[in-house]
């Protein structure tokens, strides 16, 4: 049995496997660090240099380039750390036969050694032993006895405290010059280091070295990223072999299922190939009946007659003749040629298509993620009310490629999700196969508005994401507060542009402020009006359109703010005005409606803003106001005029001919109490703000009650006078909580 080797022969093993140069395969000879802390012979490195064509030097392990001083390879940093192996080698190698070693300190020859200074590094006797704990200057010294070096070796090996000596002056380096980051003694201080910082190494030692050990920190977490990597790379290894089983399994299941086909198929033509032949077979075999009587009835005809004129007399033949030949006769005549023609043919053939076997070699192959995404088409369904009961189907993918080849996209892992561009919230999709190649993406929306879908296939995203997608809340569920607008001056009157910002006109501060989908201002216009009205209007070129109150005009800016056009005057004639209270632009035919309050009229402006009609008079009749407020228009192009003071909505063709009106004073479901503000949104509904009620209220555009959410105070969905409303295309309700400055934002 093999002797167990020694912990020294063990540890000298370790430290010699160190000690050898990746390049040369020798032990290191003068090792030089480079940047990526890989060691090599400096001769090692000067070769390297020498055969790279542009001088550069790169690592033989890890190919990162090492910047080369100005002096070459030998100004590169020392692996000193390579020295002190060496240091250590030659100490195990003593090790290893520790009954051998002999006194390195004394003078005395083949005087046994009993201790191993650690700060010497040499094996002592027992009388330099004493002096070590007798002498003061040798007293910090560690000794380790020699009958435990066998089980210190990491205390024996592990460090060098050997103060180092100034090559220059014989000294004791002790001391660190930190801008030139070298050792010094004290003569180098005043020769070579005047004037520069310095410091003693035994007391800053420490603080040098939890520095080195600080700068160690990003190293230690890039390292755990490198772990994390390998495990995710390894977790991947894994992912792509069991997916190839996967894919494997259904390759085989998909091959059975068309060799089952063919098979059956197989099956089915054999069968009518054997039934083809068993027809022609027993067609020929009626043939050969027939033909066989024919072949009977001439052979007892020759037999009949020759027979009767061998064996008959005279009389006899003569006296059959006429008989005889009128039967041959007539069996002559009914003889048919044609029965003698076999009726079936061999033409019988196995008919198939010559593109049989290119068409299955094409049909299928293996494609990676990224393929595949590149064909999927994915069609968003059109924004609808959702139902709270089931999930709302959002959007079809088709995977089928230009040759109709169907991926098997469970395999690929399909993954769908919707950002709600108001909240940021994000709801998983559930992705549901619906065969021949389409996969139907639905989700369970928690609140309404515009979203963006976002496909992934094998991790993939699909080609176009992400996709605009939008819902509208449920009627029962539309009441939450999903956004709210702050520090707004009593806001009164709010609208949406084509870009989907949203605009808002403060009353007290006569501006218009300009505000993200998201609720974020974006700038601030400057009026300058002495009044701003209820309501502010867009065209269909996002101008702004403001009543100024106070002067009895119109005007209109840019979307930047730029004034465009002011019209109107006090009056009661064309194109005058006693008190604007809002203004509205009509969708469909660009026409603006003005609500007068001082004449208790509502105006028709062109596009242009030139005075083309008017209707309405003081009163509680049919087409008469008191206090016309603000105006909307639905899909139809009727228009909507809310009577403040009657309580009530009057509709109205875009001429201003009366049609009808619903609401009534009151606080009960249909009921309107003083209703500021309207609008109707893409499904016909019509939503009213109530001052009295301070709620919302939604009605059909013939005025049945829906729903109604809202109640007076500061919290969330409840209103100080809703003094503005709007709605856009998903169905989002904006709300002006004028007495709370805020604009609250339902869904």
């Amino acid at each position: 049995m093999a002797e167990r080797p020694s912990a020294a022969q063990e540890a000298l093993s370790k430290v010699e496997d160190q000690l050898s140069c990746l390049v040369c395969l020798e032990p290191y000879t003068n090792p030089r660090l480079l940047s990526c802390f890989h060691v090599y012979c400096q001769h090692c490195l000067d070769d390297i240099v020498a055969h790279n064509r542009q001088g550069q030097l790169e690592c033989p392990k890890c190919r990162r380039p090492t910047p080369l001083p100005p002096i070459g390879v030998s100004g590169l940093q020392a692996a000193f750390n390579v020295h002190h192996l060496f240091d250590i080698q030659e100490t195990l190698k003593k090790v290893k036969e520790p009954q051998k070693l002999a006194c390195e300190k004394c003078s005395v020859t083949n005087r046994k050694a009993t201790s191993f200074c650690r700060q010497c590094t040499k094996f002592i006797c027992e009388k330099c032993t004493d002096m070590h704990k007798e002498w003061d200057e040798l007293k910090d010294h560690e000794l380790v006895s020699i009958e435990k070096v066998e089980g210190d070796l990491i205390r024996l090996v592990s460090s060098n405290k050997v103060t180092p000596r100034c090559p220059k002056h014989n000294k004791s380096l002790k001391l660190y010059c930190e801008p030139c980051g070298e050792l010094i003694c004290t003569h180098c201080i005043v020769q070579i280091h005047k004037d520069h910082k310095y410091c003693v190494i035994a007391d800053t030692f420490e603080s040098h070295k939890k520095e080195i050990l600080d700068s160690l920190g990003p190293v230690k977490k890039q390292l755990e990223a490198t772990n994390t990597a390998l495990v995710n790379l390894d977790g991947r290894h894994a992912e792509i072999v069991e997916q190839g089983g996967k894919i494997a399994t259904n390759i085989h299941s998909k091959f059975d299922e068309i060799h089952q086909a063919l098979y059956a198929r197989e099956g089915e033509l054999m069968a009518e190939l054997e039934g083809h032949t068993q027809q022609q077979l027993k067609s020929l075999s009626a043939q050969r009946e027939e033909v066989e009587i024919l072949q009977t009835q001439r052979n007892s005809c020759l037999h009949f007659v020759r027979e009767s004129i061998r064996t008959g007399s005279s009389g006899d033949v003569l006296k059959m003749k006429q008989g005889v030949v009128k039967q041959v006769r007539e069996l002559v005549d009914t003889f048919d040629p044609n029965t003698l023609e076999p009726r079936e043919t061999t033409n019988t053939c196995f008919a198939y298509s010559t593109q049989i076997v290119e068409a299955c070699q094409d049909s299928v192959h293996i494609c990676t993620s990224k393929e595949v995404t590149n064909y999927c088409a994915l069609k968003v369904v059109p924004s609808r009310r959702m139902k709270t009961t089931q999930p709302l189907p959002v959007a079809i993918l088709n995977a089928i490629d230009s040759k109709q080849r169907i991926v098997g996209l469970d395999l690929l892992n399909i993954e769908a999700k919707l950002v709600s561009k108001l909240t940021n919230e994000t709801t998983k999709c559930v992705v549901k196969e619906r065969g021949k190649g389409e996969y139907e993406i639905s989700y369970q929306p928690t609140v309404g508005g515009a979203s963006e879908l976002i496909v992934r296939v094998g991790g993939e995203e699909v080609a176009g994401c992400p996709f605009p997608v939008s819902v509208k809340t449920p009627i029962d569920k539309l009441g939450t507060v999903i956004k709210t607008i702050n520090d707004l001056n009593k806001p009164c009157g709010v609208a949406l542009n084509q870009a989907g910002e949203i605009i808002v006109a403060e009353a007290d501060a006569g501006i218009i402020s300009m505000c993200s989908p998201t609720g974020h201002k974006l700038r601030t216009l400057d009026t300058r009006v002495t009044a701003v009205g209820k309501c502010v209007g867009v065209d269909r070129d996002d101008n702004i359109l403001v009543v100024d109150s106070g002067n009895y005009r119109l005007l209109k800016f840019s979307r930047r703010g730029d004034l465009i056009a002011a019209v109107g005057s006090h009056g009661d004639g064309p194109g005058q005005f006693n008190y604007l209270i809002s203004v509205y632009v009509n969708s469909i035919n660009g026409k603006v409606y003005v609500a007068d309050f001082g004449s208790n009229c509502v105006h028709i402006l062109n596009s242009d803003l030139t005075f083309s009609s008017k209707f309405g008079s003081e009163g509680s009749g049919n087409g008469q106001f008191c206090s016309p407020w603000v105006i909307a228009s639905d899909r139809s192009d009727c228009v909507y005029v809310v009577d403040y003071s009657n309580c009530r909505v009057q509709v109205f063709t875009p001429d201003g001919g009366y049609l009808r009106q619903f609401g009534k004073t009151g606080s009960g479901n249909g009921e309107l109490s003083f209703p500021a503000s309207i609008c109707v949104d893409s499904d016909d509904l019509v939503y009213v703000g109530e001052n009295g009620n301070n709620r919302v209220s939604v009605l059909t555009c013939e005025g049945v009650f829906l729903k109604s959410f809202g109640s007076e105070g500061s919290g969330p969905g409840q209103f100080n006078k809703p003094y503005g409303i709007a709605v856009d295309q998903c169905g989002v309700v904006y709300v002006c909580d004028h007495g709370n400055n805020r604009v609250q934002i339902f869904s």
